[in-house]
């Protein structure tokens, strides 16, 4: 068998941490799953509260870094008077991601997006970060005219990556997902229709995408025993788990315990299968059109 035809035939998965720097408690957790457990890549809130925190732990590890781009339930880098149409006098986005979305859809509003999407980039930049995915908080990133923002702001910067969550029905009926009620099936249709639109858009600026990306249904829900649950739906050559640990939350902290655990840890690697982070997997040879949802 050749080098290229063994790349082609393993399969890939990327365990993410997203909200890194939104707190101290989100960055203790982090730093813990990664110590202890499989998570390998995390997601950098650019304005989070605690972004230097996150920043001088995350650069002691090898951790892969990306840009968890935020427009709702946080701050803005760029002052008010520089985007007046996305934050209040205090510089906080709009807290709920839905009202953030229609607001969004205002005519004339995204040259400030694309500033904002802009400065969080430049943060990182500044700390020595180069971020190699991205994705978004309370995945407002779906709204197609932020995905292409997105998209065009990391094709300058060369970043790889972006999500585009993605969930076979099976994960929407599972026992998993029954916490959360109807949410599901919502997300999975409105997020259905939207991955189309958004692929192309992601084809068109050269970015990659994971044909799963996996833990939207499960929000809130990931436990030990869900976690190993969870990898049977990773059939793809490239997928992602995106998780949310917290050890001052007590859906945070059941993740990290999933995570961490050394059960959890054994179940996790099915043979064919390799743990890897977003940059480690920019030297595999994936060929992007293998990893573009053609699944």
């Amino acid at each position: 068998m050749t080098q290229n035809t063994e790349q082609q035939t393993k399969r890939y998965i990327i365990v993410n941490a997203d909200d890194l720097g939104r707190s101290s408690s989100v960055n203790a957790a982090i730093a813990e799953a990664y110590d202890r457990g499989i998570v390998t890549s995390a997601s950098l809130m650019a304005r989070g509260g605690a972004f230097d925190g996150a920043v001088q732990m995350a650069l002691k590890r090898n951790l892969s870094l990306g840009l968890h781009v935020t427009l709702c339930d946080g701050r803005a880098v760029l002052k008010h008077t520089q985007v007046p149409d996305l934050v209040d006098q205090d510089g906080c986005f709009e807290k709920s991601p839905v009202k953030a979305w229609i607001k969004y859809m205002k005519p004339g509003i995204l040259p400030q997006i694309e500033a904002e999407v802009a400065a969080q980039f430049d943060r990182l930049e500044k700390e020595g970060i180069h971020p190699v995915h991205v994705d978004s908080h309370h995945h407002l990133q779906m709204n197609p005219l932020i995905f292409e923002v997105i998209c065009r702001q990391a094709s300058k910067r060369e970043v790889g990556w972006i999500r585009i969550p993605n969930e076979p029905v099976s994960v929407i009926f599972s026992r998993c997902s029954l916490s959360r009620g109807i949410m599901p099936f919502v997300e999975k249709a409105v997020f259905g229709m939207l991955r189309m639109f958004n692929l192309k858009t992601a084809r068109k600026y050269g970015m990659n995408v994971a044909c799963y990306s996996l833990g939207l249904a499960w929000t809130g829900s990931i436990d030990e025993k869900c976690l190993p649950e969870l990898l049977a739906h990773a059939k793809g050559q490239v997928n992602e788990i995106f998780i949310h640990p917290d050890i001052e939350t007590d859906s945070g902290r059941k993740e990290l315990e999933a995570l961490a655990s050394i059960s959890a840890l054994r179940s996790f690697v099915p043979p064919g299968m390799e743990i890897i982070g977003f940059r480690e997997l920019s030297g595999e040879g994936i060929a992007p059109d293998s990893a573009l949802g053609r699944i």
